[in-house]
Order: C-alpha cells, then structure tokens, then sequence
C-alpha cells in the first residue's frame, strides 16, 4: 500500500477518476508518505481554484491522496487508511492551511 496523487474531473456533476476516463498522463502518482502527499494536493488544489476564479467557471479538477495497492511495488507498505479523526482534521487543515511541511 502506498500513498498516491489521484486526480478527478467533474463529468455532469459527479467526480470521476482521470484513469478512468483513458485520460493519458493522469494516472495516479505514488508519493513518499502522507505529508509529501497531502502538501503537493494543496498546493495543486490551490492552484486550480485560482485558475477557476480567475477565469470564472466552476472548479472541475481536484487532487486527492488515497492510500492504493501498489501494483508495481506490492509487497511495500507506506500508508494505511486514515481514521475519521484524521480525515476531520485532514478537512480542517485543508480548510484552514495549517498543514504545513518544513
């Protein structure tokens, strides 16, 4: 198991996984660990809302880390799945930029 970037794409008001739409360069980006992970979703979530605002349409990008079965790598494990405590303060920490990595 371990932590990727997964990307999805509203598609008439639902969420959907690049990779699963055949969209090439999509596929979902294996990460380090969590911290690495989440920081660079921030920062492309971030990034894109401020495209959408700039331009202004609705936002139909977002990134995600989920923690995957590693199809290349089976037998390492970096991640379990994070608990609702965590996923509470993964949304306040979001929300209020206070996870930061130094």
């Amino acid at each position: 198991m371990n932590w990727f970037i997964v990307v999805y794409f509203l598609i008439n008001g639902s969420w959907i996984e690049a990779d699963q739409l055949g969209k090439d360069g999509w596929s979902p980006i294996t990460q380090p660990n969590y911290k690495v992970c989440i920081q660079k979703i921030n920062e492309s979530n971030q990034r894109f809302q401020k495209i959408a605002d700039y331009r202004e349409v609705e936002l139909n990008i977002k990134f995600k880390c989920e923690c995957r079965k590693n199809l290349e790598q089976p037998n390492e494990i970096n991640c379990k799945k994070r608990n609702w405590l965590q996923n509470i303060w993964d949304k306040i920490s979001v929300n209020m930029n206070f996870l930061s990595i130094k």
